[in-house]
């Protein structure tokens, strides 16, 4: 592990989850840049106790883990987490890892602070924490949480509404979810400024959240995505229904939870300032309708 201080050379960054939505865009969005080298380890070497000296011979300066977020829910991830935790005590440098605002229930009217303790109890949530709680056990360390991703790509959640769009189907989604959408490309411009201010001296650890600018309801998010699509394709005329709209009893017992962050805190430690969603949404629906044509 490199304990070389060259202020010239590359920052070596060891990815963990080169393959995700995050990973594949770290490397894309970084392409041409020489401040950066990448080491990107198979995900079958991170499961794997008996390999772990493959891991002790690369030379890297930061650790960024954009596994967990795509992981969490898979039997093994428990094997994952014990890599997290060999490499929070064995590597003499700082490991960030990408997580959720899925941590929180969601019972605030306000967005969640820095400070607050998760107490989400979904599976997905659980493993989350259980992996922050091992990354932050090193107070070099960095958890970074964000908002709803979306990038536009793969089984991402704009190109299967538009697929249901494109198709015709009516949109039913039950209203029950406020959140901060946030483009994948713009987390990435987050986390390469973290890492280029450390690298640099910047001595800033421990929880830090960023997603975009204006909260919007799941329904509402819907809703965006559909007038988007109509811009470029007058056919686009699908309904869009929040479940419960026909059973006003099921609706009163609802409660809408809060999956939004407070942000204050990177932009005090880091000036890295909140952007708007609504922009980068417009400019990948365009960029899906001409793809398909």
């Amino acid at each position: 592990m490199n304990n070389t201080q060259n202020i010239n050379a590359p920052i070596r960054i060891l990815l963990l989850g080169s393959g995700t939505e995050v990973g594949s865009s770290l490397l894309l969005l970084s392409e041409g840049k020489n401040e950066f080298e990448w080491l990107c380890p198979e995900e079958s070497l991170l499961l794997d106790i008996a390999r772990r000296a493959e891991l002790d011979a690369m030379q890297f300066d930061v650790i960024i883990d954009a596994l967990s977020l795509r992981y969490a829910l898979q039997n093994d991830y428990g094997k994952f987490q014990s890599t997290l935790r060999y490499l929070s005590e064995q590597a003499n440098t700082t490991l960030i890892m990408i997580s959720s605002a899925r941590v929180f229930s969601g019972n605030k009217d306000v967005p969640y602070a820095e400070t607050e303790v998760p107490d989400s109890t979904e599976s997905y949530a659980k493993a989350l924490i259980a992996a922050e709680s091992i990354v932050l056990n090193n107070p070099e360390n960095i958890v970074l949480r964000t908002g709803w991703l979306f990038s536009g790509k793969g089984d991402d959640f704009v190109c299967r509404t538009l697929g249901l769009i494109q198709d015709g189907v009516n949109l039913a989604y039950k209203d029950d979810l406020i959140g901060s959408p946030t483009p994948v490309s713009d987390l990435v411009r987050v986390i390469l400024s973290i890492v280029n201010q450390g690298h640099y001296g910047a001595q800033n650890k421990g929880v830090y959240h960023y997603c975009c600018a204006e909260e919007i309801s799941w329904i509402r998010l819907v809703e965006a995505i559909l007038a988007t699509s109509s811009q470029f394709d007058p056919k686009a005329q699908v309904e869009v229904e929040a479940i419960g709209d026909s059973f006003p009893e099921v609706q009163e017992t609802s409660a809408m939870q809060r999956q939004s962050l407070s942000c204050r805190k990177i932009f005090n430690h880091f000036g890295i300032k909140q952007r708007p969603w609504r922009s980068k949404l417009r400019s990948l629906v365009k960029e899906l309708y001409q793809a398909s044509q």
